[in-house]
């Protein structure tokens, strides 16, 4: 299976006076410009797609969208383990973290035969479950997901348990590489 991991793209800063709801935040005018950008890039790398699902926050959420409009890929699903670890306001408490860490991995585990698969996020547990599926711990690979970011992931759809579920990185595509390799 191919784990494509995006980060949602630039959203508006935090102010509880505008969104009380973290969650309700949408992205600005040039993060959604940004991210078309990004987005038609990604259906050059990856033409076919099997499956999106988004953290419903607002800002994930019109991401995905993005996608599906400009990417081609499909509709997508909303996965609620996909919401903590960006909002304060919103995050589990830390010890809880290691549970939604563990959440993923089943989630991942158990749709290892589907070829392609994406999930639109949050940091830093976009980064923290790519350095748990690339080295068995969270905290041993450090990322610089930048927003609009999609790092690809392979992972062995072999595997017999979710403790030896695994992953080999392929590639990352960031904003500022896609605005390169557009000049």
């Amino acid at each position: 299976m191919e784990l494509i991991l995006v980060r949602h793209a630039k959203a508006f800063e935090r102010d509880p006076a505008a969104w009380p709801d973290d969650s309700r935040r949408p992205l600005t005018t040039e993060g959604r410009e940004q991210f078309v950008r990004c987005a038609k890039r990604l259906r050059r790398l990856v033409p076919k797609v099997d499956l999106v699902e988004s953290s419903g926050f607002v800002r994930a959420w019109q991401t995905a969208m993005l996608l599906e409009e400009h990417a081609h890929w499909p509709k997508p699903a909303r996965l609620e383990r996909l919401e903590g670890g960006e909002a304060v306001d919103q995050k589990p408490p830390h010890l809880d973290e290691q549970l939604q860490l563990d959440a993923l991995l089943r989630t991942a585990f158990a749709i290892r035969a589907i070829s392609v698969v994406v999930w639109v996020g949050h940091e830093p547990m976009l980064s923290r479950f790519a350095s748990l599926l690339l080295s068995g711990s969270a905290d041993t690979v450090s990322f610089d997901f930048r927003k609009g970011a999609a790092l690809s992931l392979t992972i062995d759809p072999s595997s017999t348990s979710v403790s030896t579920l695994r992953a080999k990185m392929r590639w990352m595509l960031t904003p500022s590489v896609v605005r390169k390799i557009a000049r």
